[in-house]
């Protein structure tokens, strides 16, 4: 699924970006090191980030319904899309997980069968509290992420203890540290 595994070396190449510059971004980590922003996930520092199987989409995208406020990123490599609101219903169809709601205008279609793992991410973000769930595809590349919304520069109370509350009951277990997640296989699986 990922390229590559995470290496003692890109563990702590990301670690020591991390210490020097805590709101460093992923995909900054991930263009620095040659290594997809899944991977740099992993090697974060274990109170950072935590990890859920693929197959927790739908439940962790129904809560996220619920949140007052977001912000939903979606890069290429032309453009960074950022819709802020309500995230809309969904359900699957066609190989699709398909965003309907009339009433909202975030609409679209997610591959999730292209969805290799779900990250909860807990990391500065211009010196605030930041927390987003990012969801990665079967090579490590970002599909998008789902950030818990704010009211001026702070987090809503209910969403960031909603986010944690979801992280804690889909992501089972400690949190995941890099040396026990074989990024060669799924993210989400703790290796054997």
């Amino acid at each position: 699924m990922f390229d590559h595994l995470v290496t003692p070396e890109l563990r702590d190449a990301v670690q020591a970006a991390v210490k020097d510059s805590p709101d460093i971004m992923l995909h900054t980590l991930a263009q620095r090191c040659n290594a997809s922003e899944g991977a740099v996930a992993c090697a974060l520092p274990a109170d950072m980030r935590r990890f859920a199987p693929a197959d927790a989409f739908d439940a962790v995208w129904e809560d996220m319904t619920g949140w007052e406020k977001v912000t939903l990123i979606a890069m290429t490599p032309g453009a960074v899309v950022e819709v802020k609101g309500r995230l809309p219903k969904g359900r699957r169809g066609h190989g699709m997980f398909n965003l309907h709601d009339a009433e909202n205008p975030l609409g679209g279609h997610v591959f999730v069968e292209r969805l290799g793992a779900v990250c909860f991410l807990s990391k500065p973000f211009f010196g605030l509290e930041s927390h987003s769930v990012q969801f990665y595809d079967t090579d490590g590349a970002a599909m998008f992420a789902v950030y818990a919304g704010r009211e001026g520069r702070a987090l809503i109370p209910s969403v960031r203890e909603a986010f944690l509350a979801l992280r804690d009951r889909v992501c089972a277990g400690p949190a995941l540290t890099a040396d026990s997640v074989d990024v060669g296989r799924n993210a989400g699986e703790v290796a054997a």
